[in-house]
């Protein structure tokens, strides 16, 4: 994988109908430690008891929902990397949107499971997907996990996955429902220009004038390869057409 690059920090705001967020990616980063298989990859345990209560949930509810929190609620053998070195392979991970960390194992047997360390230099393969930490504002603790989709010469596609935790809610009536409590998700893309982050808009023409540059080149690739760039396979293939183009 490419290194990711830091620049400076920049301002937030707002730009036309999609924002610049202060996220920056790193240039040459130093790792905090020699990368070896021996690097302390573990920030905590989890305790799934203790996740329950932290909702108000019983064990057998919070197991009910528990699985809606994960892009892929099951664990797959994945890689970890420091800058550009491979430490581990073959550990089972998988990554938690409600949370925003990854989750890892010894084994795929293992009933416990730890988070992995949240560090600029440390990304990690699951998978097919490769997750990288983005620090915000400098910090650490602001700092969140990106998927990268893409990757190109100046312009790179980012996805950033959410859940929300929901409470369960009583029927309003005696015709209504109860509400059972949820963890809904939700997907943002980012196109990366030098490090800058600037969220894509959910419309098409909003998304098609952040590559005004090249308007007619990508009004004619998009309608010759009918690309609906709605969907991620075909925004992939947008961007990374676009990019090609400079």
């Amino acid at each position: 994988m490419k290194k990711i690059y830091i620049l400076t920090v920049l301002a937030l705001l707002t730009i036309d109908s999609y924002s610049q967020k202060d996220f920056h990616t790193r240039k040459d980063a130093g790792s905090p430690g020699s990368a070896n298989s021996n690097y302390d990859l573990y920030l905590r345990t989890i305790d799934v008891d203790q996740k329950a209560m932290s909702f108000g949930l019983t064990e057998a509810e919070f197991n009910k929902v528990k699985d809606e929190a994960y892009s892929n609620p099951n664990f797959i053998l994945g890689k970890i990397f420091q800058d550009d070195q491979l430490l581990r392979s073959d550990v089972p991970m998988r990554y938690n949107a409600y949370a925003d960390e990854i989750e890892i194992k010894n084994s795929l047997e293992d009933a416990s499971a730890g988070a992995l360390i949240k560090d600029p230099s440390i990304f990690a393969k699951i998978g097919s997907e490769i997750y990288v930490f983005i620090p915000y504002e400098e910090s650490i603790e602001k700092g969140g996990y990106f998927s990268v989709l893409a990757e190109g010469k100046r312009y790179s596609l980012y996805k950033k996955t959410t859940a929300v935790f929901l409470e369960s809610k009583k029927a309003s009536t005696n015709f209504a429902q109860d509400t059972p409590p949820s963890f809904p998700k939700a997907t943002t893309y980012y196109l990366v220009d030098k490090g800058r982050f600037l969220e894509i808009p959910n419309s098409k023409r909003r998304i098609m004038h952040m590559m005004d540059s090249k308007k007619a080149e990508m009004n004619s690739y998009i309608k010759q390869n009918k690309l609906d760039i709605d969907k991620e396979a075909d925004l992939i293939k947008a961007i990374t057409y676009f990019d090609s183009l400079l």
